[in-house]
């Protein structure tokens, strides 16, 4: 006959092997929802830098614009004064 002590044996070893690969399964899961985090969160830094990085250019576009536009203003103010000094 079959000795009962094998089979108490076999039946905690069965449930040990089981509970652990569920306890695995679960702990996967939630590292899985954690990396989905992690993951949405540097995209969505991602994306603010990128936000960030185009107004950075478009500021600078403007200041080299409006830079250009004063030295045209000087030169043009420059000019205007050399002839009334010469007078």
């Amino acid at each position: 006959m079959i000795d009962l002590r094998t089979v108490i044996a076999l039946t905690v070893g069965v449930m040990t092997v089981g509970g652990a690969i569920i306890a695995f399964f679960q702990m996967q899961t939630r590292q899985n929802m954690k990396i989905e985090i992690l993951q949405a969160a540097i995209k969505k830094l991602e994306q603010q830098h990128d936000e960030q990085t185009h107004s950075q250019i478009e500021t600078e576009k403007a200041i080299t614009e409006i830079n250009t536009k004063l030295d045209h203003i000087v030169k043009t103010l420059d000019e205007i004064r050399l002839p009334r000094s010469s007078r």
